[in-house]
């Protein structure tokens, strides 16, 4: 493959250092594969503001600036300098549409230069699918982001975006954007359910609930939402079977995959003296081997408080896992009746 350059990114102007970021992306050939150059041109100095970029290209890929960047990045130096001269000319904000502007080496189709403000968000949707089709998340996720500084309310652009963030582990992002979402499409079942994932994760399962019964109370028959709400239950100490039943009418399936690789066993209310159980007395308390309790602590989600495990998570899981036929074989248990009761 020859080097060849992809698009010039725009990252955005410092009026008090008179600083302006881009980022090229080109790939250098076989030899060289991506590059990502990051540069920062200082704007109202003497001579070249564009020679420093000039050279980087020519020791990065051996080429000279493209005609369309070196004409779109002068009417975008002329703009910010004209910003400048205005009144309060040195309020960042005056400067966040900067961030939105990208440029091909040669198709001004696919650069936002010149373009309106609606064919500019077609312009940055388009170039975030086709980086998210190349495997590159974070930086389909950024456009987004961008497109979103010309179009707030875009409504595709803010589902999309919460999937890129819960794609990337981001939750509290993806919580601000499935709110922003929400204040679009307030009933929107997908940006409850974001907004419920995003609650549960950071541990504030009523409010999680809350979401999930939402959804519920528009489709009853939502099998993620039954999955959430028996999550939210579950970690509040609550009956999760209801919900869980449900989910597994609607999506068996799914509903075990769930089970078994991301279902949160822990119980977030704790009770004065609680039981617990060391990890060496289970095999015995369960009947089962060393190395398959192991198994439920390193592989199956059985949740641990140092070296040992709070009797209320442990009839969880157990409850979970035998209700549903999870393991090869039920275990045979329930938690020993107590000496004396609570009174």
């Amino acid at each position: 493959m020859r080097s060849h350059l992809r698009y010039l990114l725009l990252d955005g102007f410092d009026p008090e250092t008179g600083e302006l970021a881009l980022r090229v992306s080109a790939h250098g050939g076989d030899a060289l594969g991506p590059q990502l150059l990051r540069l920062k041109l200082h704007l109202g100095r003497h001579g070249d503001a564009l020679q420093p970029l000039r050279r980087e290209l020519t020791n990065l890929v051996q080429m000279p600036l493209p005609q369309l960047w070196d004409r779109g990045l002068k009417l975008f130096i002329r703009a910010i300098e004209d910003e400048l001269n205005q009144h309060e000319g040195r309020d960042a904000r005056r400067y966040m549409w900067v961030q939105t502007q990208i440029l091909h080496p040669s198709d001004e189709r696919r650069s936002t230069l010149n373009h309106p403000v609606q064919r500019q968000v077609e312009i940055l949707w388009d170039w975030a699918q086709r980086l998210d089709q190349e495997g590159d998340g974070p930086r389909a996720m950024e456009l987004v982001e961008r497109l979103l500084l010309l179009s707030p309310k875009h409504r595709s652009a803010l589902e999309w975006l919460s999937t890129l963030l819960r794609n990337q582990g981001m939750v509290e992002e993806m919580l601000d954007i499935a709110e922003r979402w929400l204040a679009v499409e307030p009933n929107n079942p997908e940006a409850l359910l974001r907004r419920g994932e995003a609650l549960v994760f950071l541990e504030r399962p009523r409010d999680a609930m809350d979401a999930f019964q939402a959804i519920l109370k528009g489709n009853p028959l939502h099998a993620a939402a039954h999955l959430g709400a028996a999550q939210a239950a579950s970690l509040q100490g609550s009956d999760p079977f209801p919900h869980l039943d449900a989910a597994m009418e609607l999506d068996k399936t799914a509903t075990i995959s769930v089970l078994q690789e991301t279902f949160d066993y822990r119980v977030s209310t704790r009770q004065t003296n609680e039981r617990g159980y060391a990890v060496d007395d289970l095999p015995a308390l369960l009947g089962v081997s060393s190395a398959e309790v192991r198994n439920y602590t390193q592989e199956r989600h059985l949740p641990l408080s140092g070296e040992a495990v709070r009797e209320v998570e442990l009839s969880r899981w157990v409850g979970i896992h035998n209700r549903y036929q999870l393991l090869p074989t039920g275990l045979h248990w329930s938690a020993p009746t107590p000496r004396s009761l609570p009174g």
